[in-house]
């Protein structure tokens, strides 16, 4: 009997506007453990602002974030600050594009990927070494990196590591903002090659947010098209893709649009 696949996520109405300009505007969908949803759309689209909103960066003007714990449905925006701030880091990560954003660059690779660990409560050294070995390990870096600092790192080195560093508290939730973004073509294949068995292997929910069809074909479950802070289409990727319904979803894929 195949285990029970969780929902992990619903967004209802959620709506964030800025000034007189709609950043989201009543935008809902949900996504399940071990899927990963690709969020397209042109710059200014709203995508990373709903991305921010579900991260727990920005606060919503209106709706909900729904989130599976351990025996329950939270709302994100429901919570008061201080137990909001206790949930976010064992429960959802968030990538940047660029890495030096989501690393700490004054301190070793294994000191990146050890830190969110003794944050959530882990104090032992040598829990903490090996953890961060099978970490690097897993997102190919040499274990003799460890002790070296991320700026002497490639860029595509630095993604993989702050990949080990969002994902080895083992958090329900992943959000990516382009992570493929100033990437070579041969280091984007390695780096979508490796959040796919990491998804399957962990059992989490991925959204990624990403400018580029290609990387969404290859990476994404499901795919949703936003455009001036709407949800204009979504459904299984490659349904979307080789039959876009809505003309702006049509223009992305036949890349008229500069995207």
């Amino acid at each position: 009997m195949k285990p029970k696949v969780r929902e992990i996520l619903r967004v209802k109405h959620l709506s964030k506007t800025f000034g007189r300009v709609p950043a989201c505007s009543a935008v809902s969908f949900s996504l399940r453990q071990g899927e990963v949803l690709g969020i397209v759309g042109e710059s200014g689209s709203g995508k990373s602002t709903l991305l921010r909103c579900l991260a727990g960066r920005i606060e919503p003007d209106d709706g909900n974030v729904l989130i599976a714990s351990d025996d329950h449905v939270v709302d994100l925006w429901e919570m008061d600050e201080a137990s909001r701030e206790q949930f976010l880091p064992t429960t959802i990560s968030l990538i940047h594009q660029n890495p030096r954003d989501g690393l700490r660059i004054d301190i070793s690779a294994g000191g990146n990927i050890a830190e969110p660990l003794m944050a959530a409560g882990s104090r032992h050294y040598g829990s903490l070494r090996a953890t961060a070995l099978e970490w690097l390990e897993k997102v190919d870096i040499e274990g003799r990196r460890i002790d070296d600092l991320p700026e002497i790192f490639s860029g595509g080195m630095q993604q993989r590591l702050q990949i080990a560093r969002g994902l080895a508290t083992h958090p329900r939730l992943v959000l990516m903002d382009e992570p493929t973004g100033g990437l070579d073509v041969s280091v984007q294949a390695k780096l979508l090659d490796l959040l796919r068995s990491l998804v399957r292997e962990l059992g989490i929910a991925l959204i990624v947010v990403t400018h580029d069809i290609g990387v969404a074909r290859l990476l994404a479950d499901r795919l949703m098209v936003m455009q001036c802070g709407r949800v204009i289409e979504q459904g299984l990727t490659d349904q979307v893709l080789d039959d876009p319904h809505h003309p702006y979803t049509q223009l992305l894929v036949s890349s008229i649009l500069q995207v």
